[in-house]
């Protein structure tokens, strides 16, 4: 049975359609930490947990399991999917790739986005608490990209990053390196606001390169000490 994470026990209050609802709040629960890699998922734990019927809540295992969150056998059900060096080198140039195609066609910022897009840095950079600041992170690329205004490149990217959350958080967790990210973060948007599209992309694209050396230098070296295991193939 799937055990309660905690602040997991809250009923669905969202405006969208329920599945959507349900799959963004299991989304939300294994992207926050609350359910590691290599946990179980069951309907009907996540049912009682989510006080909504199992219907729902299997539609969202199986579209994760088909994004490649989770895996599933007939033994164990749906587990999260442990870390995996080999994952991680696919994942991170796919994402780079498609948030540079995203900023590139970003032909301007209005000001209530270039507000909130600056404020969201103020508060990454003042932010020292892990899964915080990924909610940081995530709402400050989410804002970018989604000014593109291309909906089906927004789906994608956001699956990308579903499936790395759990990366980015185990290594923010163990290893820091806001003064890195934070100064790329001020360029990227330095360059898009001066009009630079191309500069811009060129930098959102080494900004994730730089992420997945970062990640994977992290996993080789977890893969190296006994006492550490982050499953799957390296």
């Amino acid at each position: 049975m799937t055990s309660p994470a905690p602040g997991a026990q809250q009923p669905i209050t969202r405006a969208e359609p329920l599945r959507e609802a349900v799959y963004l709040r299991i989304v939300e629960l294994i992207s926050s930490g609350a359910y590691a890699p290599g946990a179980p998922l069951t309907e009907a734990g996540l049912s009682r947990t989510l006080q909504v019927s199992r219907t729902p809540v299997r539609e969202a295992l199986l579209r994760l399991q088909a994004e490649g969150v989770l895996t599933s056998t007939l033994a164990r059900g749906f587990t999260v999917r442990t870390l995996a060096a080999r994952d991680a080198a696919e994942l991170y140039p796919v994402l780079a790739t498609l948030e540079g195609l995203a900023v590139r066609s970003v032909t301007s910022l209005d000001e209530t986005t270039l507000d909130t897009l600056r404020r969201t840095l103020d508060q990454l950079a003042h932010c020292t608490e892990p899964v915080q600041r990924w909610r940081l992170d995530t709402t400050w690329h989410t804002m970018l990209t989604a000014a593109a205004g291309n909906r089906h490149l927004q789906t994608m990217i956001g699956q990308l990053r579903t499936n790395l959350s759990r990366y980015e958080l185990a290594y923010m967790r163990e290893v820091w390196r806001r003064d890195t990210a934070d100064r790329q973060h001020a360029e990227i948007l330095a360059a898009i606001t001066a009009g630079e599209r191309e500069h811009a992309a060129a930098l959102v694209e080494r900004h994730w390169h730089d992420g997945m050396k970062l990640v994977m230098d992290w996993l080789a070296a977890r893969q190296d000490d006994p006492g550490e295991k982050t499953g799957g193939a390296a």
